[in-house]
């Protein structure tokens, strides 16, 4: 019995025994190497799990980001590479066609209707151009309207043949035409109306102006910039606008930002001479006129562009490509020289729904 008791309080003594040197119990127990497996392979079940939501997650990316099929966009493509070379030549080629830069030269003498009291003197009024395909060319006004002296109503008169008109000549009558030459020519009858009242005995006047049309003149002054010239309204640009409309048919609005700084705007790019970059083209305000016209710089010839044949059979979307830009690659050629094929890339952008040649296509 007393030998049980004793066992007994040195039981209670081991239990309730601090720890040695006053350490702190810790509580805490060794993991059973069970425990660690299963620790282990709770781990490598969580990596794995992310392992995997992290790879569907960029195959997913990698798909919605995938380039479209050359199908879908064929058409596209193929209408913007034929489009672009009628503005790639006036944004950098020969550019807009100008009026030739022809000056005038006016003159005027009297003329006179009617005899004695009667006798009404007017001035005919005319200009002389220097022109490249006609010559010198003479444009003079020999009719107009007027009351003569006792008379209630007005007549159109031609002091030039000396007859009374039945009613105002059309528009395109407004000017008679003849072409100056300095030596007579042969079998043929110069105008003698003309050589009279310039009074020139030695420069002959000949009409032969049929197929010369005075629209196609645009007569420049001392006060026009000496750097510009007047593109031809034939062309269908009237403004700087316009052609900012064609060009943004075709390229991105990053090209269109290049564009409008390096050619419609112009930018200063150092201080020293010859630093600034002047536009290409630019609206010119006419203040004898008040009218406002589109000029294009004559100190810039432009380069002289390649007219290409496109092969679109060989169109392939290269490696790279993504689902909004698109770098295509197609073989093409000069004009009449087939043998002469070479690989061009291209790069397009989707940009509101819509997809841009994104570099000049020359």
């Amino acid at each position: 019995m007393e030998e049980n008791k004793r066992e007994l309080l040195a039981a209670e003594e081991t239990v309730t025994k601090k720890p040695v040197n006053g350490a702190k119990k810790t509580g805490k127990r060794r993991m059973s190497a069970a425990n660690r497996k299963r620790v282990i392979a709770a781990v490598v079940s969580v990596v794995l799990v992310l392992a995997i939501l992290a790879t569907v997650l960029i195959v997913s990316a990698v798909q919605n980001n995938r380039a479209p099929e050359l199908a879908t966009v064929r058409e596209r493509y193929i209408q913007l590479l034929t489009s672009a070379p009628a503005i790639n030549e006036i944004l950098w080629g020969e550019g807009l066609p100008t009026y030739e830069r022809v000056y005038s030269n006016g003159f005027s003498f009297k003329d006179a209707y009617g005899e004695g009291e009667g006798r009404t003197e007017k001035n005919i009024s005319g200009f002389v151009v220097e022109t490249e395909e006609f010559g010198d060319i003479v444009a003079y006004h020999p009719w107009m309207y007027f009351i003569p002296p006792g008379e209630d109503e007005g007549i159109f008169y031609d002091f030039e043949h000396n007859v009374t008109l039945s009613a105002k000549p059309d528009d395109d009558s407004y000017y008679r035409f003849a072409v100056r030459e300095e030596k007579a020519r042969e079998g043929e009858t110069p105008n003698a109306y003309l050589a009279e009242n310039l009074k020139t005995e030695t420069t002959y006047y000949y009409y032969d102006l049929a197929d010369f049309d005075i629209d196609s003149l645009f007569i420049y002054t001392e006060k026009d910039e000496p750097y510009y010239d007047y593109v031809k309204e034939s062309c269908g640009f009237l403004y700087v606008d316009d052609i900012k409309a064609a060009a943004a048919k075709i390229y991105s609005a990053d090209m269109m930002t290049a564009i409008n700084e390096g050619i419609l705007t112009g930018v200063t790019v150092s201080e020293r001479p010859g630093g600034t970059l002047y536009p290409r083209y630019m609206d010119y305000e006419n203040t004898e006129i008040g009218e406002v016209y589109l000029v294009k710089f004559n100190q810039d010839n432009g380069y002289e562009l390649t007219d290409w044949v496109y092969d679109f059979d060989t169109m392939a979307i290269q490696r790279g490509s993504k689902k909004k830009t698109v770098r295509l690659s197609v073989e093409r050629y000069p004009v009449g020289k087939e043998n002469e094929r070479t690989t061009k890339t291209f790069t397009f952008v989707l940009e509101n729904g819509e997809w841009y040649l994104d570099a000049p296509s020359y």
